[in-house]
């Protein structure tokens, strides 16, 4: 039942000390033969480390605490003076345990039964330190003075073990010195204008969206913005081209689709009533739609031209069962862009000269010719004339 009670008395959480953030610093723990070795590079929890104090002591035992206010594994291997560390007396123990991360190890260790001592300015304690079976007392140490806390360390756990040799010493911190902070990986982005809305068209048989319209002279440093906001269908009972009208304020354009073995093409385009150049012929699978950023148009005196931007139309067919596909989704699209690149070009270009360094390559293999003529080491030497 007394070790029970000891063991309770550990695990009151925060009880001198308040609440405080969960922080992760180093623990050494020394003092019987019966302390117990543990890995030094695990990451251990309250729970864990309030498991292995509970095997160290007993009823019997003596637990004396030495708390830095901040401590880090950082401070345990950087802090120097002159060229020797600053803990030379924990250094020198022999048997002792290091755990260089334990989340909150005080609020295993601080209880309402525990005493707190506090180190003064001057070097001694708010009161004398008496050890007792069963007893923890917390000394609190203060300042970044780790040199003259590590001396009064061994002083005082010297003259504690020859009065109680039955105890084990734990020295930790409260909080970390350093600040551990995870990185989070943002991608920073300029402030980016929002995109301008693009403008549905639909109709029987029609879709088309756009971004913006304009027309004007070719030469024409600026054009002028129309919008279209309306599309119609017009019927026409003489002929298989399919006829839609794009109308807005102040603005009409006409587009001319056919069908023809499969694949649609425009054969003509009209804006404001005269006939413009189908500078960009379009000419698409039956069940594709059409795309372009630029799709330009002139007049055929090269005087006048329409621009859309970043278009994308489809006229919709009847299958073979006469029933049209519904117009409220475009099929996969044909950019408006040419064959003959310019990494396909460059690709070309490579090979052929891939090709002429082979040929020439094969050409001065096949002309290497073996010897017809050998000497006979017992006969006469092989003479051979210039004219040969």
């Amino acid at each position: 039942m007394a070790k029970l009670g000891v063991t309770v008395t550990l695990f009151l959480a925060l009880a001198v000390f308040g609440s405080a953030r969960a922080a992760n610093v180093p623990v050494f723990v020394w003092g019987k033969p019966s302390v117990t070795y543990v890995p030094a590079l695990s990451l251990y929890s309250s729970s864990e480390f309030g498991a292995l104090v509970e095997a160290q002591i007993d009823e019997k035992t003596f637990t004396i605490v030495f708390a830095e206010d901040r401590l880090s594994a950082e401070d345990l291997s950087q802090c120097k003076l002159k060229t020797q560390t600053c803990f030379k007396n924990l250094q020198k123990l022999e048997r002792k345990s290091y755990l260089p991360s334990v989340e909150e190890p005080l609020s295993v260790l601080e209880g309402s039964n525990a005493q707190s001592v506090q180190l003064r300015p001057d070097g001694t304690l708010s009161e004398r330190i008496v050890p007792q079976a069963g007893g923890i007392v917390v000394v609190n140490l203060s300042g970044d003075d780790f040199a003259s806390h590590d001396a009064l360390i061994d002083a005082l756990y010297a003259r504690l073990q020859k009065e109680h040799p039955n105890i084990v010493a734990i020295y930790t911190g409260k909080t970390p010195s350093f600040s551990y902070s995870s990185l989070v990986r943002k991608t920073r982005q300029a402030g980016q204008e929002p995109e301008p809305a693009k403008v549905e068209l639909k109709t029987d048989g029609f879709l088309m969206v756009y971004e913006k319209f304009m027309f004007g002279q070719a030469d024409a440093a600026e054009l002028t913005v129309a919008q279209l906001g309306e599309a119609t269908k017009v019927e026409n009972a003489t002929t298989d081209v399919v006829q839609i009208r794009l109308t807005g304020a102040g603005a009409q354009v006409d587009l001319f689709f056919l069908l023809t073995q499969g694949s649609w093409e425009i054969t003509g385009v009209w804006f404001d009533n005269q006939e413009y150049y189908l500078r960009h012929r379009v000419h698409v699978n039956q069940h594709f739609s059409y795309s372009c950023n630029q799709w330009e148009y002139y007049s055929y005196d090269l005087q006048k031209k329409i621009v859309f931007e970043e278009v994308q139309l489809q006229p919709f067919w009847p299958g073979a069962d006469g029933v049209a596909p519904p117009n409220n989704r475009f099929g996969d699209a044909w950019y408006c862009v040419g064959f003959t690149t310019g990494g396909i070009l460059s690709g070309l270009f490579l090979v052929l000269i891939f090709i002429i360094i082979g040929s020439y390559g094969i050409a001065w293999m096949m002309d290497i010719r073996t010897m017809d003529r050998f000497d006979d080491p017992k006969g006469k030497t092989i003479t051979v004339n210039a004219a040969e």
